[in-house]
C-alpha cells in the first residue's frame, strides 16, 4: 500500500549493512576522532543511502558531557557485583562509552564524593547500587545532579529513579516452596542479608509467608539478619551449630552466604540430607562448589545488561534489547538434596 508506514532505519542497519560493528556507526555520528577518514565516509555514505537519520535531538543532550560512564558499587570484589559490572560494560562498549568503576566499600560519604567527582567530570551518566546507610538526602543530592541515573538493587521510588532489581517476593516464594514441596522440610530459615538492604526484607516476607502457608515454621535464631558475606556467613553458622542441630531447610540471602554455612555444617559432619540449603544469585562457582549449589538464578550479567540499556535510554541513544530483568528460575544441585 502507498500509506504503509515503513520501519525506522536504526543505526544498527548501517552497521549490519556495511558489515562493522553498531559502535563504529555510532562514533561516526558523534564525530569521534577515533574512526578513520575512509571508515567515517562509507558509513555516511550508506547511512544516506538507507534514509538513516540521526537523532541530533537526542544527541545535544550529551553535547557537555563526555562518552565515561561511572558505575558505582558498594564492593567491586563481590561476585555478584562483578558479573553485574561487566554485563553493563559490555553493552555500554557496544555503543561506544566507556565504563568507569569505582567502589564505595559500603560508605555513603565515600560514594557521595565520588558521585560529586563523576558529576565534575561531566560524565554521560551513572549507573548505582547506593550503599547500605544512603538515605533520601544522599538520594535527592544525586537526583539534583541532573546526570542520568539508574539505581540498582536498593530501591528510593520517592525521588523517580530509574530502578532495576530483582522480584524479591519471588524469590523468597520460590525458595520456601522447594525446600516445603520437594524436600518435606517443616522447619526453616532464611539466613543472612542486612536489614538496611530492600531485598532481604521482600525476600523473607514472602519466605515467612510460603513457610506458613506449607505448614512449616522459621527459626527465629538462623534467620536474624547479618551482613551478606562469605565470613560472615560461615562465623555466624558456626556459633549457632555450637548451640544445636540447624533447621531443616535454609534459604540463604545469596551464594556467598551459602557458601559460608555449607563449609560450617561440613566441618560438623552435616549432610545436606540433615540440612538442605539454597542460595540466591546461582554464580558461575556455585556449579563448582563442593557440594553444589542449588540456587535461585537472577542472571547479574543480564541485569547489568538491562541498567545499561534503560542508561542509555535516559542519555539519548537507546539500543536494543531486555529492558526489564530476567525472571528467577531454579538450579535445584547436590546441596539441598537434589544432586
Amino acid at each position: 500500500m502507498a500509506n504503509e508506514t515503513r520501519r525506522r532505519v536504526r543505526m544498527l542497519d548501517v552497521a549490519n549493512s556495511l558489515g562493522v560493528s553498531r559502535a563504529t556507526v555510532s562514533l561516526v555520528m558523534r564525530g569521534s576522532p577515533l574512526v578513520s577518514a575512509t571508515t567515517r565516509e562509507s558509513v555516511l555514505a550508506e547511512a544516506d543511502r538507507l534514509g538513516y537519520v540521526y537523532n541530533q535531538a537526542a544527541a545535544s543532550l550529551r553535547t557537555q558531557r563526555n562518552d565515561v560512564v561511572g558505575l558505582v558499587m558498594p564492593d567491586i570484589v563481590n561476585p555478584l557485583v562483578a558479573e553485574v559490572s561487566l554485563g553493563a560494560q559490555e553493552v555500554l562498549t557496544e555503543l561506544g562509552y566507556f565504563a568507569a568503576i569505582v567502589n564505595t566499600s559500603e560508605n555513603v560519604e565515600t560514594q557521595q564524593r565520588l558521585f560529586r567527582t563523576l558529576v565534575q567530570q561531566r560524565v554521560a551518566g551513572v549507573i548505582i547500587i547506593p550503599a547500605l546507610r544512603t538515605g533520601a538526602d544522599e538520594v535527592a543530592e544525586m537526583s539534583r545532579s541532573q546526570v542520568p541515573l539508574v539505581v540498582l538493587t536498593r530501591a528510593f521510588p520517592d525521588f523517580g529513579v530509574p530502578f532495576v532489581g530483582t522480584d524479591d517476593a519471588v524469590i523468597g516464594g520460590m525458595g520456601a516452596e522447594h525446600l516445603t514441596g520437594t524436600h518435606g522440610c517443616r522447619e526453616l530459615a532464611y539466613f543472612g542479608g542486612n536489614l538496611l538492604a530492600t531485598p532481604r526484607v521482600a525476600r523473607e516476607q514472602a519466605f515467612r509467608e510460603a513457610a506458613t502457608g506449607a505448614g512449616a515454621t522459621c527459626d527465629e535464631v538462623w534467620s536474624e539478619p547479618f551482613d551478606a558475606g562469605m565470613v560472615d556467613a560461615y562465623q555466624r553458622a558456626s556459633v549457632l551449630l555450637e548451640q544445636g542441630p540447624p533447621p531443616r531447610g535454609i534459604l540463604c540471602h545469596s551464594d556467598q552466604v551459602a557458601y559460608g554455612l555449607l563449609k560450617a555444617l561440613q566441618n560438623k559432619g552435616y549432610t545436606p540430607k540433615d540440612c538442605a540449603v539454597v542460595g540466591i544469585d546461582d554464580l558461575l562457582q556455585s556449579q563448582l562448589w563442593t557440594p553444589s549449589v542449588s540456587s535461585i538464578a537472577v542472571q547479574p550479567s543480564e541485569i547489568g545488561r538491562v541498567c545499561a540499556r534503560i542508561l542509555l535510554t535516559e542519555i539519548g541513544t537507546p539500543t536494543d534489547g531486555a529492558i526489564t530483568p530476567p525472571e528467577p528460575v531454579l538450579h535445584p544441585r547436590t546441596s539441598c538434596g537434589c544432586g
